[in-house]
């Protein structure tokens, strides 16, 4: 799992970071997996659009999400959270929104699934 989040910042940095899509699958291994696009508002803020992703027959419910802008050295300077409306179904996807205030130094970012539950549809 530390091997492909490696890939995937290292990836985000020859990107750009700005309009680059990411994927980050919680270290769970839930069936839960994010993507994700940054866009640069003004000086200080930034918009995360992306979709979380339910690989599971269950669908998941109260799925909060956590955005970072990171360094170049890796160290976390801003920090936002986030729900997703409703259910992420069954096989399915959900969209969500972040609005970030930026640091203005955040050389990348990530979104990882913080916290969530399985909807128990009694079967």
């Amino acid at each position: 799992m530390t091997r492909l989040l490696a890939t995937l910042l290292v990836l985000g940095a020859l990107l750009g970071g700005a309009h680059a899509q990411q994927t980050f699958t919680p270290q769970s291994g839930s069936g839960l997996s994010v993507t994700f696009t940054t866009e640069r508002i003004g000086g200080s803020r930034v918009m995360f659009f992306g979709e979380v992703r339910n690989a599971t027959n269950a669908p998941a419910e109260r799925v909060t999400l956590l955005a970072e802008g990171l360094d170049e050295a890796g160290k976390v300077i801003s920090r936002g959270r986030s729900y997703v409306h409703g259910l992420v179904p069954a096989r399915g996807t959900s969209s969500f929104e972040i609005r970030l205030s930026a640091a203005g130094s955040e050389k990348r970012y990530r979104v990882q699934v913080e916290s969530f539950q399985f909807l128990n549809t009694g079967n």
